[in-house]
């Protein structure tokens, strides 16, 4: 495990090879063309530099060859296993992104920076840019976990890769046209803040299963933290902040939060953000529940950093109680009709895929980079003007 004085030294710490693949792409071509070509990442798995000529097509496709290969140490039946993990309780899981993941990076001031200054509470489009960040996030989530989502062409290495660059894009707009503080916060979308985000889709996710009553093997816990250092090998995130199981990922991912954990009015209004969204997907009669789930999966005292209104002790373990009580019914069912844990994973899957496209308009989820990257201060201003 590394010391606090190592992890403090990968807040300075970036992503050479997209960072310079993104500032060629946005010193020779348009906006628009970058967009185009990121959005066609993800609807082409044979995608070449055709798209772009000379020697920047030449540096797309190198890129896209090079950032393909999975690390040497890829077990692929661990990634099968931690697929299958996902695959049976992608419900529970897309819910604790929404009530534990988020809100705990939320709660970290010096990352969730990067989200408030991209301007992420602004409307695009009709939709606001907080539900299209939710969108995208579920996307690439079940996209990299998947059956086949991690094999060869499969759309989760696509979308990694995509997602790479988009890091990079928005790392560009905060350092060449944001006064962005360096020394506060160190570099945006640092190393740190990328290993803290995957633990946090990880571990604290695993971890989460386990609040809600679920039981998962050593073996199963170990691959999901596995399959996910797959993944941060696609994104870039150095192997140095991979841990090699469960329990030290868990730990690792409690340091970084512990180190960066602290109130900011960006972290309070992302987390009310996101809390009004689920609010409106769950309905009237479930809304009171949004802020109790956050205050149990995530704990009183991130509660009180994010703003989350105050729940007494006892309606947290009351939910608590009813989630593990659904929980230990639908495993009893399960282990009564093995095919049932097929079926339920199957449309665990499907529903979630479903209500993603169904909140983009039944189209597929399209990541871009913000239109004003290479417009200026001013036009960055504009887009954040009250409307």
């Amino acid at each position: 495990m590394l010391p606090a004085t190592d992890l403090s030294a990968f807040r300075m710490q970036q992503d050479a090879v997209a960072d310079a693949l993104i500032a060629d792409l946005v010193r020779d071509h348009d906006i628009q063309a970058a967009n185009r070509l990121l959005q066609t990442l993800t609807r082409n798995y044979d995608l070449r530099g055709s798209l772009l000529p000379g020697p920047i097509g030449e540096r797309l496709d190198q890129y896209l060859e090079e950032t393909a290969l999975p690390p040497a140490w890829a077990n692929p039946d661990a990634i099968r296993t931690a697929q299958r993990v996902f695959a049976t309780n992608a419900v529970t899981i897309a819910m604790l992104l929404n009530f534990r993941s988020l809100p705990m990076a939320y709660s970290c001031a010096n990352g969730s920076k990067v989200l408030y200054e991209t301007g992420l509470l602004t409307a695009r489009d009709g939709v606001p840019n907080l539900v299209r960040r939710l969108m995208e996030t579920a996307q690439f989530v079940i996209y990299a976990m998947e059956p086949g989502g991690l094999s060869p062409g499969g759309r989760g290495i696509i979308t990694t890769q995509k997602v790479r660059l988009i890091h990079a894009s928005i790392r560009h707009l905060l350092i060449t046209q944001r006064d962005w503080d360096h020394q506060n916060h160190g570099a945006p979308i640092n190393q740190e803040d990328m290993a803290g985000t995957l633990l946090s889709f990880s571990a604290l996710v695993v971890e989460g299963l386990e609040m809600s009553g679920y039981k998962l093997s050593q073996e199963q816990k170990d691959a999901y933290i596995h399959c996910w250092n797959v993944v941060g090998h696609w994104l870039g995130l150095d192997e140095r902040l991979m841990a090699p199981n469960y329990d030290e990922a868990l730990q690792l991912g409690y340091t970084i939060f512990d180190q960066q954990l602290a109130a900011s009015p960006w972290g309070v209004q992302l987390a009310a953000a996101l809390a009004e969204d689920m609010g409106r997907k769950v309905g009237v009669l479930l809304k009171p529940a949004v802020p109790v789930l956050i205050r149990y999966y995530c704990g009183n005292h991130v509660g009180d950093v994010l703003g989350i209104g105050q729940i007494p002790l006892a309606n947290q373990r009351r939910v608590a109680n009813r989630i593990k009580l659904l929980t230990s019914g639908r495993q009893r069912a399960e282990t009564l009709v093995p095919v049932l844990r097929w079926l339920l994973g199957k449309m665990s899957v499907d529903f979630l895929q479903n209500t993603t496209t169904m909140f983009n308009g039944f189209k597929h989820v399209q990541f871009y980079i913000p239109s004003y990257l290479t417009e200026g201060a001013e036009a960055l201003r504009r887009q954040n003007e009250p409307r």
